[in-house]
């Protein structure tokens, strides 16, 4: 060959000689008989049908094999091929997964046998989750009935107030905070010996804050159905486990353990 088809042979073998010891071109048994057999006949262009030159000649066609393999070679040796492939195929899992059918998930089951509350006792509101055994009492039979001083806080946010208090045993009292948007529950549990707890949330935010000069700590849970956050307050102080939970703001819970007195 001569003039641009020697040129380009001569840039051919120069790029495939850094991609020598990677790339490994095609055997002629298996090549030459494949090309053969898409020449057989062929007296026009690219395009069948439009008349033309006789310009594809076997060796062109062996330059533009080489080309595409050099094409194949590189596309499949960079990084992003793969992670391509990869994000790819993981979007086309998550769109089979996110159909209509049933999923399994996360399951909690209650049950409980519960003795009626006396005639005058306060009845709980219904969409409290009051757990097995924790009944709604007054705020004076609450303290006759706790073994501990348990506090009550002096700050609430603007509209808020209490609405029902619980005695779950004489060591764990509950109190129940809302306004016609947010709501507040306040835990505490007298433990007089050693103390350790552990608990688990998804999808949340945690720091340490200062809770009267205790160490305790805050953390800011999203749910994903409502995109409201959950702010929760964890401190343990005087053998008094608390816990603070509400969907009010982050400044506004920190001000509301603080002012328990």
């Amino acid at each position: 060959m001569s003039g641009p088809y020697t040129k380009l042979e001569e840039l051919i073998r120069e790029s495939l000689a850094e991609e020598a010891s990677q790339v490994l071109p095609p055997s002629p048994e298996e090549v030459w008989p494949k090309i053969a057999a898409g020449l057989e006949g062929k007296k026009y262009g690219l395009i069948s049908g439009l008349p033309g030159r006789h310009w594809f000649s076997p060796q062109v066609a062996v330059i533009a094999l080489l080309l595409l393999a050099v094409g194949i070679a590189s596309f499949s040796t960079m990084p992003s091929a793969g992670a391509f492939n990869r994000r790819l195929f993981s979007v086309v899992v998550d769109l089979l997964t996110g159909g209509n059918e049933m999923t399994y998930g996360d399951v909690s089951i209650s049950r409980s046998n519960k003795t009626p509350p006396p005639p005058d006792a306060p009845p709980p509101p219904p969409d409290w989750p009051l757990a097995t055994g924790e009944r709604v009492v007054t705020v004076e039979d609450a303290r006759a009935a706790a073994a501990f001083p348990f506090k009550q806080p002096v700050y609430l946010p603007k509209g808020m107030a209490l609405d029902v208090i619980t005695v779950v045993s004489p060591e764990r009292i509950n109190q129940y905070f809302r306004t016609p948007q947010n709501r507040l529950i306040i835990r505490q549990q007298y433990i007089a010996g050693d103390f350790a707890s552990g608990s688990f949330f998804s999808n949340a935010r945690v720091k340490k804050v200062k809770i009267s000069e205790v160490e305790g700590t805050l953390v800011v849970q999203r749910n994903p159905y409502t995109g409201r956050d959950q702010v929760s307050v964890m401190w343990f102080d005087n053998s008094i486990d608390f816990r603070l939970e509400g969907d009010i703001s982050e400044k506004e819970a920190l001000k509301v353990a603080n002012s328990l007195k």
